[in-house]
Formats: structure tokens, C-alpha cells, sequence
């Protein structure tokens, strides 16, 4: 009891070390919240609520020391208190401290404050002229992960392009291809077409129609060659919409350090399902209106411990440029949407303790943020379909699911259904379009 007394006490110490944050409803229309930089302390994020919608988002150190957060996706008309949360490290424990602000000016300010640069570029990409591919490397295969999706990767200009700034990767069907005119005759031999094959696992080079009907789609997949151990990741995009498209911005570490997946972990920044509708036992919509991110870890697939570490959020992500973006450092991995929160995870304990796994850790000789402390290279794709549950087959869809998910044919059924969910597939609405990639190592 004496104990629990002091630690409450050096916790309650330690918060009101917090300085009082400063609330600015700027010209812009955006929120900022900023508080007084001190030595020992880094902020990490603000939780609050504007007309009953909860807002989080992580703060950036200004050149002036201070510690800034803004947020131009609230509707705040600059009179109410808001109630906050904010999240800190001092001298390294973790903090927190809470109260309710009034705005204490309008401000003409319109240019975010510039962030201390103890960051450095790695990578930044704004597809001006056409796709160079001296920053990334193309996935060139039939695998599709052990998902089974039926797309075929191919680095095709009809698939993989820019146009007036902006990259899409665009699925389209393969008889589209002047190659092929019969899915279940034909063969689809990747190093013929393309002199190379990125991954021959599960049939990835080679497959006859005879044997199985052939990838029905022709889609794109691109990985940056540079990688990030710490740092942040932005990519501004549109989501593409139409029936079993699963467009995903995520990562992977260069080396399987600690072991094959997902030992070594993966960080999947943005995931989403095309379908208008993808409505589930509890009647809530999982479709295009919704988008995700999640970490895999575990020491083995049986155990990856992935619904610990996920978030997603509701929304219009199909029509316009939204900007997703991973903070992350050895106490913090923070994925967001133009400001909005969709993943937080504090990192204050090792990701063995936090999965609660027995026998030895396998990341014991890493960090505590480990597998997450491995240089992570940046992927950019749009799969379709697949029969390992991320389209479940009894939820409800805006048209009937082609396959079931322990279905032998996945390609044929698919194909087969085509009158179903083709004409959901309209223009360039089905393509990811972006337009930037920055990654910074911190």
C-alpha cells in the first residue's frame, strides 16, 4: 500500500511536470494544441473530443522548442473547452496528464510550424513524369500470399503509371492482355512475358489453364528499395473502390531478423475492402467507408497476437486525397489518417510480455520494441480477392461473394461470377491513386 501511495504520488509529480497546453483555433480553420518544450521530456500524442468526435493524433517539436499538434479535420467553431489527454515521456516514464482548454486566441498563422530536424529524408517520391523505377522494385509473381488472392503482379505501364503527378496502380482483367483469351487453356509464365519472377512460391512463375484456371486479374505491387528503422512514413492517396479489391500501403523488414513471418512483424499503415458493402454479424460496414492498420507479431502464425495492435477508422477515403501516416520510435508506433488516430501503441513493455507468450523470447536480444526495430521497407498494392478471411463469407455484401473461402477453384469461381461484381469495376475508380511517399528515418 505504501508503495502504490509513492509511485501515485511521483506519477501525479511527474504529470504536473506537464506544462498546460496552449489551444489555437487558427485562421485555417484547424485546432493546434501546443505546450512548452522542457529538457528530458518528448510528447507523444493528445486525445480530445470536438462536438462529440473523438480526435487523437501524435505532436511534432517545433524549432522553437515547443511541441505542436494540429488537426484540420475537426468542425470546432473556436469557443468551447476541450476536454484532452496527453501523452509524454519525461526522463523515460511514460505520462500522463489531463484538464480542459478554452482557446486563448485566433491565430492568422497558416504554415504548420517546422519540425527540428533531427530527422533525415530517405525516400520521397511525387511520381512527376513518368513511373521511375530506380526507387522501387516490382513484384513480379503469381503468389499471392498465403491469402490466395487471384491477381496476378505484373510491372505493365497499363497497371503501374503516372499521370499529371499522381501514381496508379490500376487492376485490369488479364483477357484484356492481347496474350491471353481463354483463362482455363492458357499459360501465364512470368519470366517469358517478363524476363523475371520475384517469387515462384505456391505456382507464383508458372500456371496452365489445364490445371486451374489462371490469375483473372492483372494487378500492380511496388516496394521501395530504401528502408527506415524509426522515423515516419507519409503517403497521400485515394482508395480505390469496386467489388474484392483490397488495396493496402504496409510494410516488411528487409531481413527476417528474428524469423519468418510473422516473427519479424509487419506494419500495415492503411488496408481496405472495395466493396460499398461488406457489412458484418453486428451490422457494422467493413466496405470502402473504412480503413485500418495493424502490426503482425507473434512466434509463429498460430500466435500472431495482430488484434492487440489494430485500429480503423470510418469515412469518405474513395472520392479524394487523404494522407495516412506511421510515426515510429522505440516508445511509439502511431498510424493516422489527416490527423485522425486509427492505431496507438505505446511500447511500454516488450511485445512478448504484451502477446503473454511462454518459453523463451525470441526477440530478447532486440530493443523492447522489437520485432519493430528493424530497417522496414514501404509496399504499395492492390490485391483482389483471397480465401484467408479478410472477406468473410458470412458477412453481408452489396453482391453475392464468387467463392467461399475453403474453395479448392478461388480463380475459377471468381471469374465465373464475373457479371456479379464487374460492373462495380468502373474507370479509373478502381485504382489506388497516390500522390506522394515520404519516409523519414529519425
Amino acid at each position: 500500500m505504501i508503495a502504490a501511495v509513492l509511485f501515485a504520488l511521483v506519477a501525479s509529480a511527474l504529470a504536473a511536470d506537464i506544462p498546460k497546453p496552449r489551444l489555437t483555433h487558427l485562421a485555417s480553420g484547424e485546432v493546434e494544441l501546443s505546450l512548452e518544450g522542457s529538457p528530458g521530456m518528448k510528447v507523444f500524442d493528445v486525445k480530445y473530443s470536438v462536438k462529440g468526435q473523438k480526435h487523437q493524433g501524435p505532436f511534432h517539436q517545433g524549432a522553437d522548442g515547443r511541441w505542436y499538434h494540429r488537426n484540420h479535420g475537426t468542425d470546432y467553431n473556436g469557443k468551447e473547452k476541450i476536454k484532452y489527454t496527453i501523452t509524454a515521456e519525461i526522463d523515460g516514464k511514460t505520462v500522463e496528464s489531463k484538464g480542459r482548454i478554452h482557446p486563448e486566441e485566433r491565430s492568422v498563422a497558416l504554415v504548420p510550424p517546422k519540425i527540428v530536424k533531427r530527422c533525415s529524408s530517405v525516400f520521397r517520391d511525387d511520381f512527376n513524369g513518368a513511373f521511375n523505377p530506380n526507387g522501387w522494385n516490382y513484384e513480379v509473381s503469381m503468389y499471392g500470399g498465403y491469402n490466395w488472392e487471384v491477381q496476378a503482379y505484373v510491372p505493365d505501364p497499363k497497371v503501374i503509371f503516372t499521370r499529371n503527378g499522381h501514381l496508379f496502380i490500376k487492376p485490369m482483367l488479364t483477357i484484356d492482355d492481347p496474350r491471353f483469351s481463354n483463362l482455363n487453356s492458357d499459360v501465364m509464365d512470368m519470366k517469358a512475358m517478363y524476363g523475371y519472377c520475384t517469387n515462384s512460391d505456391r505456382y507464383g512463375c508458372h500456371r496452365e489453364g489445364r490445371y486451374g484456371t489462371i490469375p483473372p486479374v492483372m494487378s500492380g505491387k511496388i516496394k521501395s528499395k530504401n528502408t527506415i528503422r524509426f522515423g515516419s512514413v507519409e503517403v497521400r492517396a485515394r482508395i480505390p473502390r469496386g467489388d474484392w479489391l483490397w488495396p493496402a500501403i504496409w510494410m516488411l523488414p528487409r531481413d527476417s531478423h528474428y524469423g519468418g513471418w510473422p516473427r519479424s512483424g509487419e506494419i500495415d499503415i492503411m488496408e481496405s475492402r472495395g466493396n460499398t458493402q461488406a457489412i458484418d454479424g453486428n451490422n457494422h460496414n467493413h466496405g470502402v467507408n473504412e480503413v485500418g492498420a495493424t502490426m503482425h507479431w507473434g512466434p509463429d502464425a498460430g500466435q500472431n497476437k495482430f488484434y492487440l495492435t489494430h485500429g480503423d477508422v470510418s469515412g469518405d477515403w474513395s472520392h479524394g486525397m487523404h494522407t495516412y501516416r506511421l510515426d515510429w520510435d522505440v516508445n511509439h508506433i502511431h498510424v493516422s489518417v489527416d490527423g485522425r488516430n486509427m492505431m496507438n501503441i505505446p511500447i511500454s513493455q516488450s511485445f512478448w510480455q504484451k502477446g503473454g507468450f511462454g518459453g523463451n523470447n525470441i526477440w530478447g536480444s532486440g530493443t523492447k520494441a522489437a520485432p519493430f526495430d528493424q530497417p522496414f521497407y514501404l509496399i504499395l498494392n492492390v490485391a483482389v480477392a483471397g480465401t484467408n478471411g479478410f472477406f468473410p463469407d458470412n458477412w453481408r455484401y452489396n453482391s453475392p461473394k464468387p467463392w467461399n473461402n475453403n474453395s479448392p477453384t478461388e480463380p475459377k469461381d471468381f471469374w465465373d461470377h464475373r457479371s456479379n461484381w464487374l460492373p462495380s469495376w468502373q474507370g479509373d475508380a478502381v485504382a489506388m491513386e497516390v500522390d506522394y511517399v515520404d519516409m523519414q528515418q529519425c
